[in-house]
């Protein structure tokens, strides 16, 4: 079925482009158009044909008339993009690519005006690069300069979550089906849209800090341009993020008892530290946000979390970092597999959030433009942390109702309850003294009705 659909789609647009080809005259714009706006790590080499690799890379273009077709050469024919026009994100126009060059339609009933069109890799480096060979228009039409792309910028590192893995498929289907993954709707690229941020991922399945479901790990892939050859250096100048995001270890989490020996946890503490620091050294004054989530690795009990919280506090203390952070997707126990577009909605919600409170990024008047909603529920993270041996914790209910603060140990066991009572709308805060506890991570956990959040902290005594 999927290939008579395949051949359907081939030669209905082989036919309409015959019919139109015999009744407009087109013209090509060529790929090296100063008007038209890059974004990813793209290889200029050749600037009549430039090479996208990387989820998340797209392309701007202003044009005027009533047709357009997307001219690419993918190389293997398993790669998908999204067309958008006039930043009509709700229908995309999905380009399935065939393998070697080929015009694609994206529309032949426009009207006669100024249109945009947004062109973006929804699939990872693993299906192979697309030469970008540029468009084709009206002829006696042309292309208009853009407007200018955002001042801040957002950087992501990560895995097949941040690729957006099985984000589209049914709740009932596998995750691996590269049809079904779209980088546009991934937490990652939700959130750079939430900030009106200029935005780059460089993530792939499978891939670890430690140990990946391959032979290297992303110490050995963060810097490439060409994510097939080590040698490929990424001029790291071309695209300098506010924000950095690393959102890693869930593949660690997996596959740590592979390696011989086994890494202890002060290993894998300092693993994580040797490679914050990697990307430090290519991110001076970015904030970096270290987190986790939303699969098992945050699941109540997990001490991952913990790695993490222990690795930016040694940072913080050691280097002088003062610019890191963390933050955690807390993970349902109810959904076990990638994160489908739903869950990186609320992932990205609670992201934004986070980046808002740290950069100062939105205001009220944005945050109405890009339909975006405070977080209303929430649990802060406490302070001092890591701490010894009283902490405070502040929460927000937004409606009232009975409230449970429970503190669990690093193996899941409730060690004690800090509230179990009515509260009133509003913003509270408790205080947690963990006199008589041993030194390490913890986990704090607020409970509604309707509403479940979990966060680390650390004591240090």
């Amino acid at each position: 079925m999927d290939i008579l659909k395949s051949n359907f789609y081939r030669l209905t647009t082989l036919l309409f482009f015959i019919l139109l080809t015999n009744s407009f005259a087109l013209v090509n714009v060529t790929a090296d158009n100063p008007f038209f706006q890059y974004t990813g790590r793209i290889d200029f080499t050749d600037a009549t044909q430039p090479k996208i690799f990387w989820a998340g890379s797209y392309i701007r273009i202003n044009f005027d008339g009533p047709i357009v077709f997307v001219q690419l050469d993918d190389q293997t024919g398993q790669s998908y993009y999204n067309v958008f026009i006039d930043d009509d994100f709700s229908n995309p126009k999905l380009i399935d690519c065939q393998a070697g060059a080929h015009n694609y339609l994206v529309s032949a009933a426009l009207s006669d005006t100024i249109h945009s069109i947004l062109i973006f890799r929804r699939t990872e480096s693993s299906t192979g690069p697309t030469k970008f060979l540029g468009i084709q228009i009206n002829d006696g039409k042309t292309v208009y300069e853009p407007l200018p792309k955002p001042q801040r910028k957002i950087l992501f590192y990560g895995n097949s979550i941040t690729c957006g893995m099985g984000n589209e498929a049914p709740d009932a289907s596998a995750d691996d089906n590269l049809y079904y993954e779209n980088n546009f709707m991934s937490y990652s690229a939700i959130t750079a849209r939430n900030l009106n941020a200029e935005y780059m991922a460089i993530s792939k399945s499978g891939i670890g800090v430690m140990i990946s479901w391959f032979n290297f790990v992303m110490a050995d892939y963060f810097y490439r341009l060409n994510p097939d050859d080590a040698n490929s250096n990424y001029d790291f100048n071309l695209f300098v993020p506010d924000v950095v995001v690393i959102n890693l270890l869930q593949n660690d989490s997996w596959l740590i008892g592979n390696l011989v020996p086994v890494p202890d946890s002060s290993q894998r503490v300092q693993a994580y530290m040797d490679f914050v620091r990697l990307i430090r050294s290519h991110h001076q004054n970015a904030f970096i946000v270290c987190a986790l989530g939303s699969m098992d690795a945050t699941k109540i009990g997990s001490p991952w979390p913990g790695y993490i919280t222990e690795a930016v506090y040694n940072l913080e203390i050691l280097d002088g970092d003062t610019l890191l952070g963390t933050h955690f997707f807390p993970f349902d126990p109810a959904w076990t597999k990638h994160p489908r577009v739903r869950h990186h909605q609320k992932m990205a919600d609670s992201l934004t959030a986070y980046i808002n409170t740290k950069m100062g990024w939105l205001t009220d008047v944005e945050n109405q433009n890009l339909n975006f909603t405070p977080v209303q529920f929430d649990i802060s993270q406490n302070y001092p942390n890591p701490f010894n041996p009283v902490t405070t914790i502040e929460y927000f209910i937004n409606e009232p109702g009975n409230v449970k603060i429970i503190v669990y140990d690093i193996l899941g066991r409730q060690v004690t309850t800090l509230l179990d009572d009515f509260v009133n709308t509003g913003k509270h805060k408790i205080t947690y003294n963990a006199n008589g506890f041993t030194s390490g991570v913890y986990y704090y956990q607020i409970v509604t009705g309707k509403n479940v959040k979990t966060k680390s902290m650390v004591l240090l005594k």
